[in-house]
């Protein structure tokens, strides 16, 4: 019998430590899904508040020999609103050959936004941080960062994941 009650005893300790642990994992889930929910909401309240934006400034991206650009003033004459996904802008270049090509940068979360300020334009990735240095700092010099301003008629570089640099120009609409 005291074999019995010793053997209930471990196991009932056991079974208590195994509750606590079960009950920690939980907590740890609904934390995280409180988490996901809170930055679910954030980030539709950015979308929001972005929507209403007017670009105030043109951008031109250029990769290597190849040149890509966005103007802010849309084909009906109405100002673009919003934000443009950095693989939604198609480069063109031209190669030693003669040979026309065009291609865009993909894989890279990087959006150029409209921004309050009139002679700026925001650059911002949703998930991980970018490098980004203006023109005359050296490549060891970026700043990581998830969001900078793009001044007016200032060259920037941004180094993107696959360590090829990109450089941003933005200028007055067009």
């Amino acid at each position: 019998m005291a074999a019995g009650a010793f053997q209930w005893f471990f196991q009932r300790k056991s079974q208590v430590n195994a509750g606590y642990l079960l009950d920690s994992v939980q907590e740890a889930g609904q934390e995280e899904a409180r988490n996901r929910r809170q930055e679910q909401i954030i980030r539709e309240e950015e979308e929001k508040t972005q929507a209403g934006r007017v670009f105030g400034l043109d951008f031109m991206i250029t990769h290597g020999s190849a040149f890509g650009g966005c103007a802010a003033t849309l084909q009906d004459g109405s100002f673009r609103r919003g934000l443009v996904p950095l693989d939604q802008i198609m480069m063109y270049g031209r190669q030693p050959s003669g040979k026309d090509f065009t291609y865009y940068i993909e894989d890279q979360d990087l959006m150029v936004c409209a921004c309050d300020e009139k002679d700026a334009l925001l650059v911002k990735a949703d998930s991980l941080p970018f490098e980004i240095r203006e023109a005359g700092l050296s490549r060891d010099q970026g700043v990581s960062v998830k969001s900078a301003l793009i001044r007016k008629d200032v060259l920037y570089y941004i180094i993107l994941e696959s360590h090829h640099e990109i450089s941003i120009r933005a200028s007055g609409r067009c």
